[in-house]
């Protein structure tokens, strides 16, 4: 009877046992420093991959924006060709509703041709410097004295030799609509705006042809490039015949020379 009692409780007590064992677990191990460590690299994995998504989204955005002002410039364009040689029609006719004579007519073309030659010899020039300020425009740097000129309530800028090529200084959605006295006019109004800073704004009139005007506004601070180097907004708007075209720009101070540049 003794014996049976002792084996009772001696299995009591060993239930017991199990039972604090089983709501009591044993508490959990500190994690190691190379379990932290990994874990960080994982965070900052994950944290990189998003960075790397939200570029690509803004890189589309910024390819789309691109593609829609590529299209808006082309429509411009052939807007253009058609309304000038609607022009050249009505002067041929014009000309020939004089009915002057066979040598009074031949003079005045005569006359022309240096003049036509020197336009497109100007025309090249433009494209190369377009070509060139996009290359290199970064380097060569774009604000210097831009000087100001009024020419009646118009009025107009007076450009003296440009401190960037035209390309560094306006971009092609605007270039393609202007000629080369014109983009030469348009590039010597960014740097006066740019020089003078933020809310200024320079107005031009187009001095080889009539009813074509513009302007370049600095609007606003840009975000700064990775060096540190400042940068602002500047919205070029060029006016042919009422149809209004804008065109924003980002322009940047770049050294060695410390001028603006388009970027």
């Amino acid at each position: 009877m003794n014996r049976l009692l002792l084996a009772l409780g001696l299995g009591a007590l060993c239930a017991t046992g199990l039972g604090a064992a089983q709501t009591n677990p044993p508490a959990a191990q500190p994690k190691s420093a190379e379990q932290l460590r990994y874990e960080q690299e994982v965070r900052d994995v994950e944290a990189s991959r998003l960075r790397y998504e939200a570029a690509q989204r803004q890189h589309q955005a910024d390819l789309v924006r691109y593609r829609r002002e590529l299209e808006q410039a082309e429509r411009a364009q052939r807007r253009y060709e058609r309304r000038r040689a609607s022009y050249d029609a009505r002067q041929a006719r014009r000309r020939e509703s004089e009915q002057e004579p066979e040598s009074a007519r031949s003079e005045p073309v005569a006359a022309q041709q240096p003049i036509a030659a020197t336009s497109e010899r100007c025309e090249q020039q433009s494209r190369r410097n377009r070509g060139r300020g996009r290359a290199i425009g970064g380097i060569l740097g774009g604000v210097a004295g831009g000087a100001l000129g009024r020419g009646g309530a118009a009025g107009r800028i007076a450009t003296a030799a440009l401190s960037a090529p035209v390309g560094a200084l306006i971009g092609d959605v605007i270039a393609r609509l202007l000629d080369c006295r014109e983009q030469e006019q348009a590039a010597a109004a960014t740097e006066h705006a740019v020089e003078r800073g933020i809310g200024t704004t320079t107005n031009w009139t187009s001095e080889s042809r009539p009813n074509v005007t513009g302007s370049s506004t600095v609007t606003a601070a840009a975000t700064p490039m990775p060096d540190g180097n400042p940068c602002v907004t500047v919205t070029d708007i060029v006016i042919i015949d009422g149809e209004e075209t804008r065109a924003p720009k980002t322009m940047c101070r770049r050294p060695p020379t410390n001028r603006y540049v388009r970027v």
